[in-house]
């Protein structure tokens, strides 16, 4: 499902491809009382924890910088991210409100945190800059507030905004990924629309989905899209080597 939104913003006019479900647009995305109470044993890294029940916890609407592993360094602000949310869920009594998809394909639940007094821990990392707002359907309910959270951050350069993390289409590679770029070709096959940018770079998109038509008359605008980067191989005559599949196609912004 869809969703072309006129709002203007820093980045121009949004073009979300879900539909944005209710939320609340107040400091922290607050919920005072909401969700269940837990309590953190573990936290892994910017977005992850275990809790003491025993629950292994990816938090909703964040994607943290990775922390090293196997010999490799860390991203700039992973240790920053994971010390904030260590802070936030030490020595307070928390919240949690699990999401409409409960569980990732790694067995993990995915879900909102809240502290003592209902705001929520995600938001409060975003607008730190120590990470990037995602949304995958169902779990949107904090998409728009996580946005805004962001914006914070990103207009005042904190934590991964210090310097634009934004690559052009023409440097994308596997992994997550910003990505701006121009829309150079849009076609269609019997299940997807696809939009070629000016780079290595392929989205794939439904053709069912709400307000794709618009796309359609898209060519030659200006997008920036972020999402877990697929690299497809070595690309066959006139196929683009890497692909953003839509479910991995958290925002999308025109000029």
């Amino acid at each position: 499902m869809a969703l072309l939104s006129g709002k203007a913003s820093l980045w121009g006019a949004f073009l979300v491809f879900w539909l944005l479900a209710p939320t609340i647009h107040a400091e922290y995305c607050s919920q005072p009382g909401a969700g269940e109470v837990v309590s953190s044993k573990r936290v892994i890294d910017g977005d992850t924890l275990d809790l003491a029940d025993g629950r292994r916890v990816r938090l909703i609407g964040i994607n943290a910088p990775e922390m090293g592993r196997d010999g490799q360094p860390s991203e700039p602000y992973a240790q920053a991210a994971r010390r904030e949310l260590l802070r936030l869920v030490s020595g307070s009594q928390l919240r949690m409100i699990i999401g409409a998809q409960p569980q990732d394909r790694y067995g993990r639940t995915l879900g909102h945190l809240f502290d003592a007094r209902g705001a929520n821990i995600e938001a409060r990392l975003l607008m730190r800059g120590l990470g990037f707002t995602i949304g995958l359907p169902p779990n949107t309910g904090l998409l728009e507030c996580h946005l805004q959270h962001e914006q914070h951050a990103r207009q005042r350069g904190l934590g991964v905004w210090q310097y634009s993390p934004v690559r052009r289409a023409a440097q994308v590679g596997p992994g997550f990924q910003l990505v701006r770029g121009r829309i150079e070709r849009v076609s269609r096959s019997r299940e997807h629309v696809w939009l070629d940018m000016d780079g290595p770079l392929t989205l794939r998109l439904p053709r069912d989905m709400v307000g794709v038509d618009q796309l359609l008359r898209a060519t030659g605008r200006e997008l920036e899209v972020r999402g877990w980067v697929v690299d497809r191989g070595r690309a066959r005559q006139g196929q683009k080597r890497y692909m953003l599949p839509q479910a991995e196609a958290r925002l999308m912004f025109l000029q």
